[in-house]
């Protein structure tokens, strides 16, 4: 049940960028990608890869989302390169959290199997 949880949430930040990929803009996008970090991050015990990952992926997403908003044409490239940076990010956060333990929340919120 766990990786529901966490699932659903990687499948959070991945809809922001993808959305802004699409054009679809929002002041909410980088929140909704720290809050999805934010909640994975709750339910997992700390360890420095897992925290390197999500520091990774935060400040990609962060620079995707920012100048999406304000590419020009000869820019395409480089914002495809920081999209793929971003989903790149998001994987190796991904895998960081698969290696990982749940914490001692997880049991308290019943999330666990």
């Amino acid at each position: 049940m766990l990786s529901a949880h966490i699932t659903s949430f990687l499948n959070l930040i991945n809809a922001q960028l993808e959305e802004t990929s699409r054009g679809i803009s929002s002041s909410h996008h980088f929140h909704n990608v720290q809050c999805g970090i934010a909640n994975i991050l709750s339910l997992l015990k700390y360890s420095n890869d897992v925290g390197e990952k999500a520091d990774q992926l935060s400040r990609t997403a962060s620079n995707y989302i920012a100048c999406h908003a304000v590419i020009t044409e000869g820019d395409i490239t480089k914002d495809a390169d920081r999209l793929k940076a971003a989903h790149a990010a998001l994987a190796g956060f991904g895998l960081a959290v698969e290696h990982s333990q749940p914490n001692a929340r997880v049991r308290t919120l019943g999330l666990s199997s």
